[in-house]
């Protein structure tokens, strides 16, 4: 079941509402809520350094020899002289707008915009959350989304990130606040500090936002890359029900989201690539999934996604042949015959 209507300042409703659950030895009265069943999970997958994977496969990360290849790859660039190039190729982010038509979008929706941020890894790049709000300008928009990974490390401290983080938020006009997820560079403790800034978190979540009395769903996952579970997919169910919009880190997951009734897919995660050869032809897309939606518009039977190229960067602050990008997108209801 979805939560209340999100209210036009997130601030002023950022409780959970998911049922308690009480232990049946009856011993221990307190109520758990699924946000903290599932945190106390997502910690253990983190601090264990486990990855899993839908269909019960399971693993470890192996960051020590990604790691190697890295600063491998980053010796090499500073020997050829393009390392500089790759930098400030990252830095140059674009603002770009795209119109997405569907047939069942409410009326009172058609022009509604959402600015898509995803991929911030804030801590990777000096300067960068300027450099987004210089990109944005004045533009207000209804909603913004930001569907993960706002640092590079994936252990460690965070709180330099939310400082960056709460000056992005603060300077971005948005009718409607903030809905934002976790990637798999985020862990599970800035999940409270998000939502104390005012962005309403949707772990395996959804909530509504409503307009003249109609409504849209926006449903969140927990990152399916890394820390895949089935509530992941039991959090899209009500998606038949509204017009739903899915935000999802990564686009793994779009074969399951289209069969349960999702007609826009927002997600991030693969930069296009990062670094490519000429032509944009990706070197890694990091996805055991759904390689052909890596970047920009895309369908998947009745659904619509939209794979951000992300405005940071990851494990080196290079992009070659991509660019970083602030998507707005705009929806349009289908013209009326």
């Amino acid at each position: 079941m979805c939560p209340a209507t999100i209210p036009s300042h997130p601030n002023s409703e950022r409780t959970d509402r998911s049922h308690p659950f009480i232990p049946e030895n009856g011993m221990d009265k307190r109520l758990i809520n699924r946000r903290q069943i599932w945190a106390a999970n997502r910690f253990w997958m983190e601090m264990d350094n486990m990855k899993t994977k839908r269909y019960g496969n399971k693993g470890r990360h192996h960051w020590h020899i990604l790691l190697a290849l890295m600063q491998t790859f980053k010796l090499c660039l500073k020997i050829t002289g393009c390392y500089g190039r790759g930098v400030r190729n990252a830095m140059n982010i674009r603002l770009r707008e795209s119109e997405l038509t569907f047939t069942n979008l409410p009326k009172n929706f058609h022009g509604f915009s959402i600015l898509h941020l995803s991929d911030l890894h804030l801590d990777g790049s000096a300067g960068l959350a300027q450099s987004i709000i210089n990109t944005i300008g004045e533009r207000e928009v209804d909603l913004c989304v930001l569907t993960g990974d706002y640092r590079t490390k994936l252990h460690g401290l965070n709180k330099h990130i939310m400082v960056e983080l709460k000056y992005l938020v603060d300077n971005i006009k948005s009718r409607h606040g903030f809905l934002g997820i976790l990637g798999n560079h985020d862990d599970c403790h800035m999940v409270n500090p998000m939502e104390r800034m005012g962005i309403r978190m949707l772990i395996n979540s959804c909530c509504l936002i409503e307009r003249a009395g109609e409504r849209i769903q926006f449903i969140g996952t927990d990152d399916v890359h890394y820390y895949y579970t089935d509530q992941a997919l039991h959090c899209l169910e009500p998606a038949e029900k509204e017009f739903s919009i899915a935000l999802v880190h990564s686009p793994e997951l779009f074969d399951m989201a289209a069969a349960m009734g999702v007609d826009l897919y927002l997600c991030g995660h693969t930069h296009a690539g990062q670094v490519c050869l000429p032509g944009g032809i990706p070197l890694l897309k990091h996805l055991s999934r759904g390689g052909e939606f890596y970047r920009g518009h895309w369908s998947h039977g009745d659904m619509q996604g939209f794979t951000s190229a992300g405005t940071g960067t990851s494990g080196i602050p290079v992009r070659f042949n991509t660019q970083g990008e602030v998507l707005i997108h705009h929806l349009q209801g289908a013209p009326e015959e």
